[in-house]
């Protein structure tokens, strides 16, 4: 594997030196977008085939997709040969959709040998996006652990590991801060990226949900303001306290905070990607009355009223 130093030297010429001082970007794929879209993800469609998970969210209005290629969900690299694949790719184009993300299951592990398979996995999951699309989606991922300050390190070097499996298939990746994990923060990843150097290669994914209710408070102006020149995807949905503890919920529906402001702030800065409705698994897996349909149904109009709200036209 590479060292930090050395692909953090790659990078740097890669980018030709870095970031512009405060220019924010959706992604690779994104750049020449005149607006943002509004995407659902598979993650709580998983009771569905992957067909017919395309075929709703297509059908339902949305402009983009995320795929979730957990080992073992229906869109597992490992279970999806060429044929499907290709099937697969004409279908998210002939429904009008656009791949944005894969949604994916790496964890950064101090044992070397898991590091070596997640960096097989890692490039099997850049495979799978060259092949499913013109413009390659992020893959999206939370980095897991318990403490930040013992596991930065830890992060860092393994994710140097990433990104040059990056550069070298010409993948794009995303790291999202999680509520419940190691790195909880906007300011942790920004660490993260400072420490490998500034590159399109890896970004940020930015969730609300993961900084609302929380002690001390967290706003959408000061994590917004943190996390817009580092983001290349932004995922929603909402966060409520039941019984003294956070559980997350369908976009909208918490009524803890407005959507609209996060994509005001993040379209008036000069974010071009998707917003991604997710389905939390405590929703999904927890709820005997979960209905896949009415879920996403109910996601696309929360949203598509939060965007009008927002006064930002759909790509």
């Amino acid at each position: 594997m590479h060292s930090t130093q050395s692909t953090r030297r790659d990078f740097l010429s890669l980018t030709g030196g870095g970031l512009a001082a405060g220019l924010p970007f959706a992604s690779l794929a994104a750049d020449k977008a005149p607006t943002c879209g509004l995407a659902i993800g598979t993650y709580g469609l998983q009771s569905l085939t992957i067909e017919n998970a395309i075929r709703l969210v297509a059908e339902t209005g949305f402009d983009g997709i995320e795929i979730t290629a957990f080992p073992g969900f229906t869109g597992d690299p490992e279970a999806l040969n060429g044929r499907h694949r290709k099937d697969l790719r004409n279908q998210i184009a002939d429904g009008g959709l656009r791949l944005c993300a894969l949604m994916a299951d790496l964890h950064p592990s101090a044992e070397d040998d898991r590091h070596a398979e997640q960096c097989k996995q890692l490039i099997r999951l850049v495979e799978l996006a060259h092949e499913l699309a013109d413009s390659p989606p992020v893959i999206q991922t939370v980095l897991a652990g318990k403490s930040w300050e013992d596991e930065k390190n830890l992060f860092r070097d393994r994710l140097a590991d990433w990104l040059q499996i990056a550069v070298d298939q010409k993948g794009i990746l995303s790291i999202k801060p999680h509520r419940g994990h190691a790195m909880s923060k906007p300011e942790e990843a920004v660490w993260l990226f400072e420490q490998l150097g500034s590159t399109r290669r890896l970004r940020m994914v930015y969730d609300y949900s993961h900084y609302a209710l929380r002690e001390p408070g967290m706003s959408i102006e000061e994590t917004v303001n943190t996390a817009l020149p580092w983001t290349n995807y932004v995922a929603v949905k909402d966060a409520v306290e039941v019984d003294g503890k956070v559980r997350f919920a369908l976009a909208g529906e918490g009524k803890n905070w407005d959507h609209a402001d996060v994509i005001r702030a993040f379209h008036s800065g000069g974010y071009r990607g998707d917003f991604c409705c997710e389905v939390s698994s405590q929703i999904w897996k927890s709820d005997p009355a979960y209905d896949p349909v009415v879920a996403t149904r109910t996601c696309y109009r929360n949203m598509v009223a939060a965007f009008e709200r927002a006064g930002v036209k759909r790509d």
